[in-house]
């Protein structure tokens, strides 16, 4: 069993109507099955602020999901093995003035 904390910025603590919150699940997964998990969880809404709406399947180019305090990207990003502990971010990047 692995447990994970979420942290929600906005504009995804609207959607999910907490900042924060501690999940378990039966064993390790990949950031991409943990999106398909809170996409069951929070719906359609949610699931479409992570998404790129030109190119499918690729992560919106202002979202940030921190793992561990950590930003990046690489080619397997979403095959990334959360594990035990592991504490994740979901942050856009807003510009302007």
């Amino acid at each position: 069993m692995i447990s994970l904390t979420l942290n929600y910025e906005p504009p995804f603590n609207e959607i999910t109507k907490i900042l924060s919150e501690n999940i378990k699940f039966d064993k390790e997964l990949s950031l991409k099955e943990l999106l398909n998990f809170l996409k069951k969880q929070y719906g359609e809404e949610f699931y479409e602020l992570l998404w790129d709406k030109k190119k499918k399947e690729e992560i919106n180019y202002f979202l940030s999901i921190i793992i561990n305090g950590h930003n990046f990207r690489d080619n397997n990003f979403l095959g990334t093995q959360l594990k035990d502990k592991d504490d994740l971010t979901f942050l856009y990047i807003y510009f302007g003035g």
